[in-house]
């Protein structure tokens, strides 16, 4: 009796290959999923009908800034449909204490509140979302405020991703226009 290994009939690449048909076989039941980024999405029609409003202080400009970037690709709306209001609030907690009471980590949490409006005013989406990031405090007060602007930026790049990514939720799942 021939063993499994030294069977003429059996090769690795004929197992490959069925493995590979049989995922083949399996791909039409994803259907209903559908692309939440591009130009022929929804959420790529809609996002550029977004005025974001100004947020107060530094990182609410940032913030401001990077969802800007984010939602127009040919500059900002003549006749915006929606409004995007956002809240930010901002803590730091010392951690890593050594025997002296100095700190030698932060942990820096930023939260945004924001509320999408239509056109008549009225709230359509309203949500919350966090962004977690620590940094090294050095004895070195420049590299430690290095450290510091980086989380903030950390935060600004993870708090306008994931707005951005509800919003095109929202929209991919409501395509009917505010107006």
């Amino acid at each position: 009796m021939p063993s499994f290994k030294t069977c003429p009939q059996f090769t690795w690449g004929s197992l490959f290959m069925w493995g590979m048909l049989s995922c083949l076989m399996l791909l039409p039941g994803c259907a209903g999923y559908q692309p939440l980024y591009g130009a022929a999405t929804p959420a790529a029609q809609e996002l550029p009908l977004v005025q974001v409003n100004n947020i107060p202080n530094r990182l609410g400009q940032q913030l401001r800034n990077s969802l800007i970037d984010r939602f127009y690709r040919n500059g900002r709306p003549e006749a915006p449909e929606y409004t995007l209001d956002v809240a930010l609030n901002q803590s730091i907690f010392k951690l890593g204490i050594e025997l002296d009471d100095s700190a030698t980590r932060a942990e820096l949490n930023v939260q945004a509140v924001y509320t999408l409006r239509n056109s008549q005013g009225a709230a359509v989406l309203t949500g919350a979302t966090t962004a977690v990031n620590y940094y090294n405090i050095l004895r070195s007060q420049y590299a430690t405020l290095v450290a510091e602007e980086d989380a903030y930026d950390r935060s600004v790049a993870q708090i306008s991703d994931d707005i951005t990514r509800r919003l095109s939720l929202y929209f991919n799942r409501e395509p009917v226009r505010a107006g």
